[in-house]
């Protein structure tokens, strides 16, 4: 399950927004087709609050980590991902620079580790 975590957002995002981001961020994600993922459910969104105040909303980044590996997530969807979902947040947020990085996980990796709880368990 990918996490997409959204850093450096201005002060002042009242929860209505922050709702509106969180279903065009999803509705983003879904539209790369490539990726199988259909809903909320098959992602995680975070919006870290950021302890120093000063600049924020100027630079905005959005790191999409822990997408797993797969051969139709080629580095051609991984780029349409990046660009959907940094779209989403230069239209809510037009005179922010935006970067946003995609990085792919392999759990099958002798470097990692992993473990999930069964989703029939929650």
């Amino acid at each position: 399950m990918p996490v997409i975590q959204v850093w450096c957002l201005p002060e002042g995002i009242s929860e209505k927004d922050f709702i509106n981001l969180f279903n065009d961020i999803v509705s983003a994600v879904v539209e790369v087709r490539e990726l199988g993922l259909k809903d909320m459910h098959d992602m995680t969104i975070l919006f870290p609050p950021d302890r120093m105040r000063y600049g924020l909303g100027e630079d905005i980044i959005i790191e999409i980590s822990k997408l797993f590996d797969k051969p139709e997530r080629t580095a051609e969807v991984r780029n349409r991902l990046a660009g959907k979902v940094g779209g989403v947040i230069k239209k809510y947020f037009p005179d922010a620079y935006v970067e946003c990085f995609v990085e792919t996980f392999d759990p099958q990796s002798p470097k990692v580790g992993f473990w999930a709880s069964n989703k029939e368990d929650v």
